[in-house]
């Protein structure tokens, strides 16, 4: 995807063996003023414990993201001690597990963490949004269940996390706070799962806020370079949370926290394989995006990606089975129902942004047909499987599909829901409905959503469900994208405007655009794969306007003459070559289109299900 004081020396006294005066619960000094290596330092004085053994549990799998993480692993010189600070006996069981024993004796546990981050970016690295970063002195992300973890038996016990800090940082987070100090903070959460939905971003204060249908919107940001700030990303966030107003009629939660971090390009951080993006929790989102330049990429981008994240807001916050609602870190049991949970998220999220004039009716087409391209990548298999066993081979390799043919399903699915009830009824209302049953203290059996959702409609519902969740047929593009009055056709004939085929890609370390994807016989200007782009018309080529310049080379606008200027390896001087656009007849996969002559059946659907929000 996908998903951030105490005084040192009196840090250490608060976990010394003086606990006859202990709360209830975990009680939690973590570090942040004397970090080092990307390391921090933790301490837990634990609850009594009353079996002879103690099974200290970090993470395996966390929710919202589908993929095993294994956060023990960055757990070093872990240590149990008893009430005397003597130590006791400890066996570690995997990447996980530290069996402790005599546990009844057990008083506190110590040990360091470290990041996720700075990890070797392989196929055990962690997703950003749901990692670590500490950068001492900078900014700290914390994601709790990369920090800290429980004793099996005893998740559900209040947690009390208190920051030694920095003066200068702040903490942003949807978690209750009381700012003891400059260098303290306390944070309290009633459960390790309310603890673990609830990351805290440490960064020296960059922070917006606006309220909404009812609740307070916040923004944190970190911008590596200063390119990006809170007051901008409150402008983005204003009219996309406005929207989501109108068509929920108010916000499903009071506050809601939006953790941002932007690395440069050139940041030692960055995706190494250019994969950016965030993770949803109940109250907040993390995300991890570049700081691309220019009002309208920054724009779009975070639009994109934050109306997504947002949504999570009524799935699975208020709506969820019992494998989230109680879920379980260390063998997670994983619901069967993507489709909802990510899916339909996904699907919402481009509703609301045509609905509420974000973006336009042709742009919410063209995103469905990229969609269907995806898909495709991918094979047919049934939904519902794919859920339950995500974690596993192959399904694991198949995660990216809920967000394209998840967002199919829950297209298809609010046509069919309309076109049933006449416009009287659409996935919304069954969302809400469902919210309104549920909510965020109630969960759903699992086996038993899809016949309350057919309940809740229509029976001839079941069907689909049938074919297209829990079956595993091709959805029905054709047939039901004809319902609102589109042409859908697997493969179709059509004329572009073109120089022909051209692509480009970025050189991070040398800072260069590059030409790709083609030979010199394939593009009207001859380039060669590996060219490097200076200038355009003129116009050296940079960061910030190379999506204005080189934008209109692959996708021209005008049959105006362009002007490239390059250098080609092993070139002793730059190059320029003009060029004029031409028309060629091509094959188009998943042509999508608006039909030429609609009837007033589909255009009145089409208007149900894509009308502007009042």
């Amino acid at each position: 995807m996908k998903l951030f004081y105490l005084a040192l020396g009196l840090g250490v006294a608060a976990a010394t063996p003086a606990l006859a005066q202990q709360p209830a619960g975990y009680q939690i000094a973590l570090d942040l003023e004397h970090a080092t290596n990307d390391r921090v330092k933790v301490i837990i004085n634990t609850p009594p414990v009353k079996e002879a053994q103690a099974t200290y549990v970090m993470p395996s799998v966390v929710p919202g993201s589908y993929s095993k993480k294994d956060y023990g692993r960055f757990v070093q010189d872990f240590v149990a001690l008893d009430r005397k600070g003597q130590k006791l006996k400890v066996k570690q069981q995997g990447p996980n597990l530290f069996v402790i024993e005599k546990a009844p004796n057990l008083a506190r546990i110590e040990y360091l963490v470290d990041d996720t981050w700075d990890a070797k970016q392989d196929d055990g690295f962690i997703f950003q949004p749901g990692g670590t970063n500490f950068e001492a002195g900078q900014n700290f992300v914390l994601n709790h269940y990369g920090l800290y973890g429980y004793l099996e038996g005893y998740k559900m016990q209040p947690y009390q996390v208190t920051v030694a800090k920095p003066a200068e940082l702040y903490g942003a987070t949807s978690l209750p706070a009381r700012r003891a100090t400059p260098t303290q903070d306390v944070f309290t959460a009633a459960s390790y799962v309310e603890l673990a939905d609830s990351p805290i971003l440490y960064s020296r204060p960059d922070t917006a806020s606006f309220s909404t249908g009812g609740a307070r919107i916040a923004v944190s940001v970190v911008s590596e370079t200063g390119t990006v700030k809170a007051a901008q990303v409150r402008e983005i966030m204003r009219p996309m949370a406005e929207a989501l107003t109108k068509f929920f009629g108010q916000m499903p939660v009071p506050t809601y926290h939006f953790l941002m971090y932007f690395p440069s390009f050139s940041s030692p951080l960055a995706s190494k394989n250019g994969g950016y993006g965030a993770m949803e929790h109940s109250y907040s989102s993390v995300y991890f995006l570049p700081e691309v330049p220019g009002e309208d990429r920054l724009r779009s981008m975070v639009q994109e990606v934050a109306s997504h994240e947002f949504l999570h807001m009524l799935a699975p916050l208020n709506i969820h089975s019992r494998e989230i609602g109680e879920f379980d870190f260390r063998n997670p049991k994983m619901s069967q129902h993507l489709w909802l949970y990510e899916g339909v998220t996904e699907y919402i999220a481009q509703l609301v942004q045509v609905r509420g004039g974000l973006s336009t009716p042709d742009q919410f087409r063209e995103r469905m047909k990229e969609k269907i391209g995806k898909a495709e990548k991918h094979p047919s298999v049934s939904f519902t499987e794919m859920s339950r066993k995500i974690l596993e081979a192959p399904y694991k390799d198949m995660y990216d599909n809920v967000y394209d043919k998840g967002a199919l399903i829950g297209f298809l699915l609010d046509i069919r829901i309309q076109e049933l009830s006449q416009g009287r009824q659409s996935l919304r209302d069954v969302l809400l409905a469902l919210r309104a049953k549920y909510g965020p203290t109630r969960s759903f059996e699992d086996s038993q959503l899809i016949p309350e959702f057919v309940a809740l409609t229509n029976p001839a519902l079941q069907q689909f469900f049938d074919q297209y969740v829990i079956g595993n047929q091709p959805l029905p593009y054709a047939e039901y994208f004809a319902k609102i009055g589109w042409r859908y056709q697997a493969v179709g004939q059509s004329t572009v405007k073109a120089f022909g085929r051209l692509g480009f890609s970025y050189d991070t370390e040398k800072k260069q655009f590059l030409v790709a994807s083609t030979k010199p016989d394939q593009n009207a200007f001859s380039l060669q794969e590996g060219d490097v782009v200076l200038a355009v018309n003129g116009t050296p080529v940079d960061m910030g306007n190379a999506e204005k310049l080189l934008r209109p080379l692959v996708e021209p606008t005008t049959n105006d003459v362009v002007k490239i200027r390059f250098q080609s390896a092993g070139a002793k001087a730059p190059q320029e070559r003009q060029a004029t656009p031409r028309e060629f007849d091509v094959e188009i996969k998943n042509m999508l289109e608006e039909a030429a002559q609609p009837t007033p059946a589909q255009l009145q659907l089409r208007t149900q299900v894509l009308k502007p929000l009042s």
